[in-house]
This record gives structure tokens, C-alpha cells and sequence, in this order.
């Protein structure tokens, strides 16, 4: 884990919506996962920014709640930036010292990280995904799904 202060990229998640008998769809450049959206974000960022991002497109920094989440997601960051990442999502201690909760509101349920992590070293608060690739984000949206750089997800509509 890396100081809130390290610029970053980033992973945006969504959530997918489904109304009727419709298949479900992420919006144009967002990858579906499951139920999920999710859209790589290039651009550096520290978690709080890389957070606001996600929610300007309707969502939030992706949650992980299983092994297999995490795999798709590192496979699929693999992929998309050909270079070591690190990779800001929605996890952080803010609200309470200790207290891990995903900034889309969900528990931090999910507890295969890496040995003693997350550790708070640094005073940190936030959490990153190691690709061993460059920092950015991935964005959560409402529709579907797409961290140091940053991931957003949303819901499908």
C-alpha cells in the first residue's frame, strides 16, 4: 500500500441494473465483469481525486469481494496497460483507523491480500492493487464496471 499523497491511477466499478428481459450493457469503453461495469482511468491521481472521478461518471473506485474478482481485475489491467501498475480501488480506513470499508459503501469482506496487508504504513488510508505494472484508477459506475490510476464501476442499464 502507498500514501493517499502518491499520484496514481485508477479503477472505477458499476453495478449492473436489469430491468425486464433485457441483457444488460456497460456504457461505450466500459468492460463488463458478472454484473459489473468497469473503465481504466490513465490518468494519475490521488485516491480522493481518483474517487470524485468515478463518481462524475456514475460511480465509484471498484470493490473486490473475492478471489476471482481480483483475478479478472488483474488479468484485465494486465491487459489494457502493457506495464507494471499500481492501481488505486474504492478500499480505505478513513472514517475510523482500521475500520476498511469500499468507498461505494460495501463492507471490506474480501481478505486475500498480500501478507499483513492492508498495514497502514505511512499513515495511508486508502488501498491499490499491484499489477506489477505503472499507478492509475479504476471507476465503479452504476452501469458497469472500470484504479493508482483508477477503476470506475457502475450499474448496467
Amino acid at each position: 500500500m502507498t500514501s493517499a499523497f502518491l499520484f496514481a491511477l485508477g479503477l472505477c466499478l458499476a453495478s449492473v441494473l436489469v430491468t425486464g428481459d433485457e441483457e444488460p450493457c456497460c456504457p461505450f469503453g466500459w468492460t463488463k465483469f458478472g454484473s459489473r461495469c468497469f473503465n481504466f482511468n490513465y490518468n494519475s491521481k490521488i485516491w480522493a481525486d481518483a474517487e470524485r472521478t468515478c463518481i462524475s461518471f456514475g460511480g465509484n473506485l471498484a470493490s473486490v469481494h473475492s478471489l476471482e474478482e481480483l483475478n479478472l481485475l488483474k488479468a484485465w489491467m494486465n491487459r489494457v496497460t502493457s506495464h507494471l501498475a499500481q492501481t488505486w480501488i474504492g478500499g480505505h480506513d478513513a472514517v475510523k483507523e482500521g475500520v476498511w470499508l469500499w468507498s461505494d459503501g460495501s463492507s471490506l469482506n474480501f481478505t486475500q491480500w498480500a501478507h499483513g496487508q492492508p498495514n497502514n504504513s505511512g499513515d495511508e488510508d486508502c488501498v491499490e492493487i499491484l499489477c506489477e505494472r505503472k499507478l492509475k484508477h479504476i471507476r465503479r459506475s452504476r452501469e458497469q464496471l472500470t484504479g493508482n490510476r483508477h477503476t470506475a464501476q457502475r450499474e448496467q442499464k
